[in-house]
């Protein structure tokens, strides 16, 4: 009686499975992501630092290297300590296009990114809006243009991804696995008309839809959340759109440990349970329907009922498996997408285990 209640709860998560691999996550890995760049689009990018001088002078020519037609690039010098204003100052002459923005320390006030972000779309001269991190660094010379095609028809905002660079270590490959297969979701879910997040990262809007929503200020007692709860207010199907083109990829610098990645996973935690209501039932189906399948599977295989637990076995590697392999080769994965299975059995056990965590144990306020 119990292996027939554990075999109906295993087509249960099946037939979950299959919703989101069928119809949601086969969009990014069957479908042709190569869009045709818009280099004629006047655009603003706005990069908002703190402390970042090195990586300022590495973006920051890449930038202005780019093959576009108008483009002005932003840079909000966000209370920094080191000289990261004298080297904007120094650097403004030699790139005309750049225009650099200060932000003083006031003791009187404690403020995260989310006031430099204002500071910089405000001091935007276009109304259409590219963003990215000073720790970046784009692919290539097309990353504006390809990011600018993304506003064809009359869209708002761009969804684009932005993977971490890639180093020897547990860690990295932890940090990469988890961005990929967090890129996979939000920009599949969008481009099958559910968009949730986007990374502040890699990431398009215009001054309308940033303006009408009065940008991030609504969560800014938050300690994260400038970006993907901006996102989750404002994105619709009718006004977002999602590149997976290779050429919109802004890379992201590696996290230096695994103690640090661990702060920042936790971090997100804090702004994902503001989600709409939504999209938090589909976010928790799919992790939940994933452990549901494995305990059954392994039920079903440990107490004689083998044909039942190689069914859902073949389902899962024949089906659900090879799709999130592709779709993390579109946004090239790379070798790690044969490392899917031993690491998708750690994640949902690590996950769960990081949530718990920030309910019992605050995450640092963010600064």
């Amino acid at each position: 009686m119990i292996a027939t209640y554990v075999l109906y709860l295993m087509v249960v998560a099946l037939v979950v499975l299959a919703f989101f691999h069928l119809v949601i996550f086969s969009r990014l890995a069957f479908r042709e992501q190569q869009v045709e760049p818009d280099r004629s689009l006047p655009v603003s990018v706005v990069v908002c630092g703190r402390n970042e001088s090195a990586s300022l002078q590495q973006l920051i020519p890449l930038l202005m290297d780019q093959d576009h037609q108008e483009f002005e690039v932003v840079v909000v010098n966000d209370r920094s300590e080191d000289d990261t204003w004298d080297v904007l100052q120094w650097m403004k002459p030699e790139y005309p296009r750049m225009r650099p923005v200060n932000i003083q320390a006031d003791e009187k006030f404690s403020y995260g990114k989310k006031i430099a972000l204002g500071v910089g779309v405000r001091s935007a001269k276009y109304p259409h809006i590219v963003l990215t991190d000073a720790d970046c660094m784009p692919v290539g010379r097309d990353w504006i243009s390809t990011m600018a095609a993304g506003f064809k028809d009359g869209k708002q905002i761009v969804i684009a991804h932005s993977p971490y660079e890639r180093h020897d270590g547990f860690t990295n490959l932890l940090e990469r696995y988890d961005g990929f297969t967090k890129a996979m979701q939000y920009i599949s879910f969008a481009q099958a008309g559910f968009p949730y997040m986007g990374v502040g990262r890699n990431l398009g809007y215009t001054h309308e839809v940033f303006f009408s929503a009065k940008g991030p200020r609504r969560h800014q007692q938050l300690m994260s959340g400038d970006d993907d709860l901006f996102i989750n207010e404002v994105a619709r199907a009718k006004n977002t759109t999602a590149i997976a083109d290779g050429r919109s990829y802004m890379t992201t610098r590696a996290t230096p440990d695994l103690v640090t990645w661990i702060h920042r996973k936790r971090r997100h935690y804090t702004t994902a349970r503001f989600y709409r209501f939504g999209h938090k039932v589909l976010l928790t189906l799919l992790p939940g329907a994933r452990m549901l399948l494995w305990a059954t599977i392994l039920y079903l295989l440990f107490t004689g009922h083998v044909l039942a637990a190689l069914a859902g076995l073949f389902v899962e590697l024949a089906v659900f498996l090879p799709i999130n392999m592709l779709a993390m080769r579109k946004l090239g994965a790379g070798r790690i997408i044969w490392l899917t299975l031993p690491l998708e059995w750690l994640f949902l056990l690590l996950d769960p285990c990081l949530y718990l965590s920030t309910l019992i144990i605050k995450p640092q306020r963010w600064k």
